[in-house]
């Protein structure tokens, strides 16, 4: 089976739900999944389909919907057999601080050498105390982030005109000394007609990686929504 360039995962807003009771907060009635937050955010789709569009391979696994289906799935054993040149994990809402985080140090404990990639809302807001984590090598600040992920993914896997970690925009990293780089945030596109919301991709990937249950958004998706979706770009999206 091949390896993908990027791995993106989604994390259970408490990793440890299924071995701890947990009292959830009236937020958890407001998102159209369950208490677990398992649905990923949509922008999960756009940086792959962005990022496979210019030659690198993403996969996704929702580790959230895994979990949550099986009290049988292992993640650190699922996540023990993948070797991505980056892992990349959604902070997008507060609610998956715990999740986020805890995916993070699974990451890191069993893959010490491959780096991981922070993004989303909340990552965004909090990135000066998420690199000072050891678990996390990298936040990518902003609401659209595709360009900036492309160039910090050629960057990680050694593309020929790949820029400095300096040059990346809307980049936070660690340096080699310890120290944090918050590079200036100068990509905010004036238009989305460069992203594609093209569930093609995940046909693909999943034919790629033989895994439907790590693509699955949502708990229950499959009995509610048929695999293929047409494609329409993210700029199509209406309020409503």
């Amino acid at each position: 089976m091949p390896q993908a360039d990027l791995v993106l995962l989604h994390a259970p807003s408490v990793y440890d739900f299924r071995k701890e009771s947990i009292l959830y907060g009236p937020v958890s009635d407001l998102v159209p999944s369950t208490p677990v937050f398992e649905m990923y955010p949509i922008g999960f789709t756009t940086i792959a389909e962005y990022l496979e569009r210019h030659g690198m391979q993403v996969r996704i696994v929702n580790l959230a919907v895994r979990m949550l289906n099986s009290d049988r799935f292992a993640p650190e054993k699922f996540l023990e057999k993948l070797r991505p040149a980056a892992f990349g994990i959604d902070l997008h809402w507060m609610p998956h601080a715990h999740g986020a985080i805890e995916v993070a140090r699974l990451c890191k404990k069993l893959h010490p050498d491959i780096p991981v990639i922070f993004g989303g809302f909340s990552s965004t807001y909090f990135h000066e105390e998420l690199i000072r984590r050891p678990e996390v090598d990298f936040v990518v600040r902003g609401d659209s982030t595709e360009e900036p992920m492309l160039r910090l993914m050629e960057h990680l896997t050694g593309h020929p005109d790949a820029l400095p970690l300096a040059e990346v925009p809307n980049l936070t990293w660690r340096q080699p000394d310890g120290a944090s780089h918050i590079n200036d945030l100068s990509y905010s596109p004036t238009s989305l007609d460069h992203l594609l919301i093209d569930y093609s991709y995940v046909v693909k990937a999943v034919a790629r990686y033989r895994d439907l249950a790590s693509f699955v958004p949502f708990k229950g998706w499959r009995r509610e929504h048929p695999l293929e979706k047409p494609a329409y770009r993210a700029s199509d999206l209406k309020d409503g």
